[in-house]
């Protein structure tokens, strides 16, 4: 399966678009640290692998079991 690292700033703009009012950076950083959203680190910054998140169905017992 490939990988579609995506960064925060692009993942609130596919996720709520230009209009959106999505959460801070930080809420969405703490939202990864509790894994509620795939995501890797790389140096310092987060990267969301937008892959992943297209293949959720909406039920997290069942996201968590298909992400691994």
């Amino acid at each position: 399966m490939s990988k579609t690292l995506i960064n925060i700033s692009e993942y609130k703009k596919r996720r709520w678009g230009e209009n959106g009012t999505p959460p801070t950076n930080q809420s969405i950083r703490n939202m990864i640290l509790r894994g509620e959203i795939p995501a890797e680190k790389i140096g310092r910054d987060w990267y969301i692998n937008w892959s992943i998140i297209e293949k959720q169905t909406g039920n997290n017992l069942v996201d968590r079991v298909l992400r691994g």
